[in-house]
Formats: structure tokens, sequence, C-alpha cells
């Protein structure tokens, strides 16, 4: 459902064809929101139908007409609707971290292994925004301008690059709490289930990695 007003949303200041939206959802709106064009164009057909945007045909020299879509009243009207009404709690579905979760069914060099594996897949995250960011802070410089729009849009921004070094960082942080933890994996993956220790072996790796977090020098 938000997909409809999040094209709501960049046709509000401006027509765009399809490929132009999924250009902006491939760039600044990865950050929180992943779409396909395959989901793209059928939501345009509903917006259109609905009457919240209208298309038009405009000629190209040498290629095919193309089609503009612009918003309407009716869908300005849904737009601010929208944003003003409370937002939904998220529902968090992060395929990494229930993989994470039973990680102890496989050796501890993969454990590893993999924790590295995301942590450079986020940190390239992490280059991409940045990348982003400091192209579209130039070109402001260059047009000396700043609208509301690009204030709000840089506050999204800001929240990307810090979701993504905070994660960067708990992968860092897990991978030495899984290596100073080594002794709980077994070579046997039979018996890896069944090794236990007693937790005053890991309590200072523990302590480390919540930290302030939990305030845990108070338990």
């Amino acid at each position: 459902m938000s997909l409809r007003y999040g094209i709501l949303g960049f046709l509000s200041k401006w027509e765009a064809t399809g490929y132009d939206l999924k250009k902006e959802f491939d760039d600044f709106m990865s950050i929180f929101w992943h779409s396909h064009l395959s989901q793209i164009y059928p939501e345009l057909g509903r917006l259109e139908q609905d009457g919240f945007i209208a298309s038009r045909m405009e000629p190209q020299s040498g290629k095919p007409d193309k089609k503009v879509y612009a918003i309407t009243e009716k869908g300005k009207r849904e737009l601010s609707s929208w944003l003003l009404s409370p937002p939904e709690s998220p529902k968090i579905k992060d395929v990494f971290l229930m993989q994470v979760s039973f990680m102890d069914n496989i050796p501890i060099e993969e454990v590893v292994f993999q924790l590295k594996a995301y942590q450079k897949e986020r940190e390239q995250r992490l280059a991409k925004m940045k990348r982003i960011l400091l192209e579209r802070w130039e070109s402001i410089r260059e047009r000396n301008l700043m609208k509301s729009r690009i204030l709000m849009s840089s506050a999204v921004v800001r929240r990307g690059l810090e979701q993504e070094l905070h994660y960067i960082r708990w992968c860092k942080d897990t991978i030495e709490l899984v290596e100073a933890c080594s002794h709980l994996w077994t070579a046997d993956a039979e018996d890896r289930e069944e090794k236990t220790i007693p937790f005053s072996e890991v309590e200072p790796a523990f302590r480390k990695f919540f930290g302030e977090l939990l305030q845990i020098d108070d338990i």
C-alpha cells in the first residue's frame, strides 16, 4: 500500500515516467524502500484508474513516445490525508537476523565468514548512500537553492547513513563476541547443540557486547 504513496509523493512536485520513478526508488528511496519496475507500473495503472494521477503521451524524436504521469487534485488530497495519518508500526522482516539466530548449527568459521560478508555488503550500501548524498549536495551548492523537499529528504538520508553505520558496528561486535566465545562450538555437528559451558566464562564478553545499552554494570 505504501508504494502508491511514495509514487504520489514524487509526483506531487514534478511529472515523471515509470522509468523516472524506478530510478528514484533505486537511488534515494533504496535507503528504506525497495521496489521492482514490475510493481511500479501496475500501481501507476491503479492510481490512474482511481483518479489520483493522470497520464499523457509525450513525443520523442527518433524514439517511441513516452508516457508521463502527473498527480491530480484528488491525488494531492489523498497524499495529504496519508501524510497526516498516524504511521503504522514497522513490520520488520530481516532475513539475515533470522539466519544469525540459528547459526549455532554451522561451524564457527562459517559464522564469522557470513558475518564478515554481510558487513561488507552493508559497507557497500553505506558507500552508495554517501555517494548519493555528496552528488545531491554538490548539485544544491551549484544551484545555490534549498527547498523543503530537499531538507526533509536529507533527514531521511541521514537516518539511512546512521542505520548502515549501526549495522556495520553490530557485525563487528558480533564477530568479536563469537570469536571470544568460540569454545561454544565443536567440530562435530552432532554435538554442537549440546555444547554448554559456565556462563561465568563468557560473561566478560557479554558485558562488553551489550555495554551501556542495558547498563549491564548494574547487574
